[in-house]
């Protein structure tokens, strides 16, 4: 048995990496990868506005195509995802850094009740993804009238009654 040394720096470093995955994670890194092949799904950031009359949800993904992105609505969950395929070679040359991301970007967001799903709409343009969500009418409250009561009149039905 051999003894080993107790070491502040070896706890510490284990402890950043652990804070590394934590964050990595949350902070836009790779959400899943399909089995060591190199195509990985990244966190798709969004803003959305609630804008009184509709939701307002936008996604920068810079250089996409609309038809790499696409855009569906089902029970209540907005989905997203844009599928950027890598470039197998360079044309010319060989990388002295490489930096740029390539794989899938996606992001599903559950919304309020209350849309309509029939008016939906998606705009792309200069790497801006727009989705305009409306909101359905709130129901206006309908007046009743209301009939009877004490203060009607009283119509006498029989032999003396006018016609």
């Amino acid at each position: 048995m051999s003894l080993s040394r107790w070491s502040p720096m070896g706890e510490l470093a284990g402890l950043h990496s652990a804070m590394d995955r934590v964050f990595g994670d949350f902070f836009g890194t790779s959400l899943t990868e399909d089995g060591g092949l190199g195509t990985r799904t990244w966190y798709l950031p969004l803003d959305i506005v609630d804008a009184g009359d509709a939701y307002q949800v936008k996604a920068a993904i810079p250089g996409f195509k609309p038809e790499d992105v696409e855009v569906t609505y089902s029970e209540g969950v907005l989905s997203i995802m844009a599928e950027h395929k890598e470039e197998s070679e360079s044309k010319r040359g060989s990388y002295l850094r490489r930096e740029l991301t390539y794989g899938n970007y996606a992001r599903s967001v559950q919304l309020p009740g209350g849309i309509n799903e029939s008016e939906i709409k998606a705009e792309f343009g200069n790497g801006m993804l727009t989705v305009e969500i409306p909101k359905m009418a709130a129901p206006k409250p309908v007046k009743i009238p209301i009939s009877g009561g004490a203060h009607s009149e009283k119509k006498l039905v029989g032999a003396k009654s006018e016609k």
